[in-house]
């Protein structure tokens, strides 16, 4: 298993992310509960996720600050503000940033709650939890559930 790009790479073939257990010729060696080990790769699987979600959103960005930039230029030169925004089609522009930022913000969510799942399942407590996120306990419990109710 490689990570090129943000993109995953399954290398053996066996389906799983992250990297390869140790395997004996009857299978994995492994001294975590399965559950344990599911949630992990679930973890790195919603962390390539957000990896790629921040790369499109960071290429959109950027786009739109280009946007931007021409537009004041134009402004500033005394263009006509109407013809400007038509010029730069800033409705595709809003269109897709707005589609790049809810992609980025669902792809957070969901990584936050797989990974909170994985510390709880390797043994972490809902209190140190939150105190390692600088979140309350509660609101720790709450990710924790929504991610198991959707794995």
């Amino acid at each position: 298993m490689t990570l090129q790009a943000t993109k995953i790479q399954d290398d053996d073939g066996d389906g799983t992310v992250g990297p390869a257990a140790p395997r004996t010729a009857t299978g994995p060696i492994t001294t975590e509960p399965r559950a344990g080990v599911e949630r992990r790769d679930a973890a790195v699987r919603d962390l390539l996720r957000l990896l790629e979600a921040n790369q499109r959103l960071r290429d959109t960005l950027a786009t739109n600050a280009a946007l931007c930039e021409a537009s004041v230029l134009r402004l500033l030169d005394g263009s006509d503000p109407g013809r400007v925004l038509d010029d730069v089609d800033v409705a595709r522009s809003r269109l897709g940033l707005a589609a790049s930022l809810g992609e980025f913000e669902r792809a957070r969510h969901q990584a936050r709650g797989t990974f909170i799942s994985a510390q709880f399942k390797h043994g972490m407590n809902m209190k140190e939890i939150g105190r390692r996120w600088g979140i309350s306990r509660q609101l720790a419990h709450r990710f924790f559930k929504e991610a198991d109710r959707d794995a």
